[in-house]
């Protein structure tokens, strides 16, 4: 075998510059790192790459709980990146700061596809969204939502009757996807409340192609992420060579048909009690009124952080209470020796459901609809989190 000592000559000095660099920075990370007293595995303070693995397999929750005990309520799970577990974390990360100091930044690769919405905006912005979208949300406008939200729960309890009981009326055994029953449930009533009119879920007994869309692009937030973390700005130069078949094509879809839905509820003029309508009416406390793009992104965003996170909260109460009969037992005998029929429940009258709220608590703590802590960013020379100095620029979570 003949070697190319020409070429191998000149390559092997940018070679050799490569893996210096590397190892520079690697013993940087593990030996001189503002960070290096903080307990955690050392590959992953020496690289990103098994933080990277770790979000990619969709497992990051579970690995980094399993990190923590092993190593405490602290650990450094990346080069620049910190996991807290310690009660305190939640009030020095995201807290109101002391002595006018700046709140810690939302971390620009979670939320930069949301940056136009109540959930990714910057302070200024968020009050303003805030005090908007909080008139949809008052007890006045509950109270005149319940009719259509009773309307779907209705509708969801008949399919599942039709399911388990014969023509005559008598039970029956069935099988029923709970998962897709409670989304179909959650959908509808989302979709009514934030574009004026539901999917069809629970008619159709099946998924809108909007919803499905949703879903699709929940698949694809880890990659989207990813890119922000290390190549910013690379999707939008795979949607102008890809125009067919890109990552986050199903996003773009969800965003498109937001705003078709959003206008033909606007076109209709009518007042009726939802988002719509206190996102078109309210303004904020200086005047201003949502632009229609403030709108479209909004109502996509209530969409989809208020009925699959319902959704997905639901499911984990029913799998725990068919795991744990007694509980579910005690459950209905509260239910039923609370309320003599169905129509004396209402949004109001559940709140006496004491051991029903400890149901509900307790299930989003074992089973949370968001499993992944949304990071910030420590702001200017750096902060003290659960007694331990953080420096600018370190992502905490």
């Amino acid at each position: 075998m003949l070697l190319n000592t020409q070429a191998l000559t000149k390559t092997t000095p940018t070679t050799i510059q490569a893996t210096l660099l590397a190892v520079s920075y690697a013993v940087y990370n593990l030996l001189l790192h503002p960070l290096r007293a903080i307990p955690g595995p050392k590959l992953w303070a020496v690289s990103s790459i098994p933080y990277l693995l770790a979000w990619l397999s969709g497992r990051a929750p579970f690995i980094i709980h399993e990190l923590h005990k092993t190593y405490g309520d602290v650990v450094r799970i990346g080069p620049n990146r910190l996991s807290f577990t310690h009660p305190d974390a939640w009030r020095d990360i995201r807290g109101h700061r002391k002595n006018g100091q700046a709140e810690h930044a939302k971390d620009p690769a979670i939320y930069a596809f949301t940056k136009n919405t109540i959930l990714g905006a910057d302070r200024a912005q968020h009050a303003r969204f805030r005090r908007i979208l909080s008139h949809g949300f008052s007890a006045k406008s509950m109270q005149e939502q319940q009719p259509l939200i009773t309307r779907y729960i209705d509708l969801f309890m008949q399919r599942l009757g039709e399911m388990t009981t014969d023509k005559s009326g008598r039970p029956r055994p069935a099988v029923a996807d709970l998962v897709a029953w409670f989304n179909y449930t959650t959908f509808d009533i989302i979709g009514d409340l934030a574009f004026g009119e539901p999917f069809g879920c629970l008619d159709l007994s099946r998924m809108h192609p909007w919803v499905r869309a949703i879903f699709q692009a929940m698949e694809q937030f880890g990659v989207f992420v990813a890119f922000q973390w290390y190549f910013p700005g690379l999707l939008t130069v795979i949607k102008l060579l890809l125009p067919g078949d890109y990552i986050g094509k199903h996003a773009d879809a969800q965003m498109r048909y937001a705003r078709e839905l959003l206008e033909t509820r606007l076109a209709l003029g009518t007042s009726r009690p939802d988002f719509v309508e206190a996102m078109a009416t309210a303004k904020s406390d200086d005047g201003r009124m949502l632009t229609k793009e403030d709108m479209v992104a909004n109502a996509r965003l209530l969409v989809v952080a208020g009925s699959e996170t319902t959704a997905t909260a639901l499911s984990g109460v029913a799998y725990f209470l068919a795991r744990h009969p007694r509980v579910q037992e005690k459950l209905a005998k509260e239910v039923r020796s609370t309320f003599a029929s169905e129509g004396e429940i209402n949004l109001l009258s559940v709140n006496k459901l004491g051991y029903m709220l400890a149901v509900l608590d307790e299930s989003m703590r074992m089973f949370p609809p968001v499993p992944n802590q949304l990071t910030r960013i420590c702001e200017g020379e750096g902060d003290r989190i659960c007694g331990f100095y953080v420096p600018g620029c370190v992502s905490a979570r």
